[in-house]
């Protein structure tokens, strides 16, 4: 599945790898660098595999097991979000919310 998604993959293991938190101390500021670090072709693709991925509707142990495991992420969502699902469609309303700001950035 990793291959499916190489956006993913390339933001998870730049964005949230093991040492996330010395880029930022909250998730959100995370996902704020990605953009303000990428093109708009890039934050579109990356939204589109995120929307691919939510629509395969995995259960929550094969969505843990495929961000955790498949994709080389190393935050653990579930300390702050009910489920996958939810903290990917969040990526995706800070993602737009920070898209439609790029010309301020």
């Amino acid at each position: 599945m990793k291959n499916r998604y190489p956006k993913l993959f390339h933001f998870f293991g730049c964005y949230f790898h093991q040492d996330w938190m010395c880029e930022s101390s909250d998730p959100d500021g995370v996902i704020r660098l990605f953009v303000s670090d990428s093109e708009p072709q890039a934050i579109g693709a990356l939204k589109k595999e995120i929307v691919m991925l939510l629509a395969e509707r995995l259960d929550e142990v094969s969505l843990r097991d495929f961000i955790m495991e498949k994709m080389p992420c190393n935050y653990c969502y579930w300390m702050e979000w009910e489920s996958g699902a939810i903290w990917l469609k969040h990526i995706l309303e800070v993602l737009d919310e920070d898209d439609g700001n790029l010309g301020e950035l």
